[in-house]
């Protein structure tokens, strides 16, 4: 069995994504992150872009990112916090 983990995709105005994941894949500063379960503490700046989430189902969920963000991996939580800049 895939170990899972936290991931939060939120903008001020909505949260786009709540839930638990297998694998997360995301596009940053130096190319696409791919973040799995007892990931590194991490901070990374986010893209426009696309996000991929893998859930525990093996459903594949896609956002389509057009602003920029932050990316912080702790903790067995990923949490992305989109801004229009």
């Amino acid at each position: 069995m895939e170990k899972i983990f936290h991931i939060d995709i939120l903008t001020p105005q909505e949260t786009i994504y709540s839930g638990d994941g297998v694998s997360m894949v995301a596009p940053a500063q130096l190319g696409y992150l791919g973040i799995l379960a007892d990931h590194a503490p991490l901070i990374a700046n986010i893209l426009p872009g696309k996000i991929t989430v893998r859930e525990p189902s093996g459903d594949l969920r896609e956002f389509a990112v057009k602003a920029k963000g932050i990316l912080e991996v702790f903790s067995n939580n990923a949490s992305i916090l989109l801004y229009n800049a």
